[in-house]
């Protein structure tokens, strides 16, 4: 009887098998944030190598002090930061969402993205533009450094200078404006 019992249940229960070990993986996929080659997510700029598959929190900028910085007759904020060991001239911009890379800033830090990462659609001061994302190791501002920042490329032509957004500030402690002069905590 436990014979013919099992004659008619082994499919049933080699398909449940299967069934709990295919979710088992997908939730352990999903859960840990673990992507095949081929799944990278859209917009990631695709020449330069992936970042860990768990991905960690922001961690907060750090540093040993403020950092002012003057402002020009326009009232706007200019600044060497070194990226990724690249000095980059840039402009601070707290309207700016995200750190923005000119093309040809990007392929100094060796950002190449190819055509089908442009998949972001944004707004700048030039009109709309399409943008692709990457991911910065470190951003440095005199003695503020913050690490893992999400930056955007600009295809050529779309900005003339590079600028510091917001996924650089917000990591800062304070940063605040008073007599043209823009003072950074980390």
């Amino acid at each position: 009887m436990l014979v013919d019992v099992l004659k008619f249940a082994w499919r049933p229960l080699a398909v449940a098998a299967i069934l709990i070990l295919l979710a088992l993986k997908g939730f352990t996929a999903l859960h840990f944030g673990l992507r095949s080659e081929s799944e990278a997510p859209p917009g990631t700029a695709s020449s330069r190598p992936a970042a860990a598959s768990v991905q960690p929190q922001a961690r907060p900028a750090y540093g040993s002090g403020p950092i002012t910085l003057n402002g020009d007759r326009a009232g706007q904020f200019q600044a060497d930061v070194v990226i990724d060991g690249s000095t980059l001239r840039m402009l601070v911009d707290t309207g700016a969402s995200a750190v923005t890379l000119t093309a040809e800033d990007a392929d100094r830090l060796g950002i190449h993205p190819f055509p089908n990462d442009y998949t972001l659609r944004i707004t700048t001061a030039n009109g709309v533009a399409m943008a692709a994302q990457t991911e910065l190791r470190e951003i440095s501002l005199g003695d503020i450094h913050v690490r893992g920042v999400t930056a955007i490329v600009l295809p050529r032509g779309a900005s003339r200078i590079s600028l510091l957004g917001m996924t650089f500030l917000q990591r800062l402690s304070s940063f605040q404006v008073s007599d043209n002069r823009l003072l950074l905590k980390p």
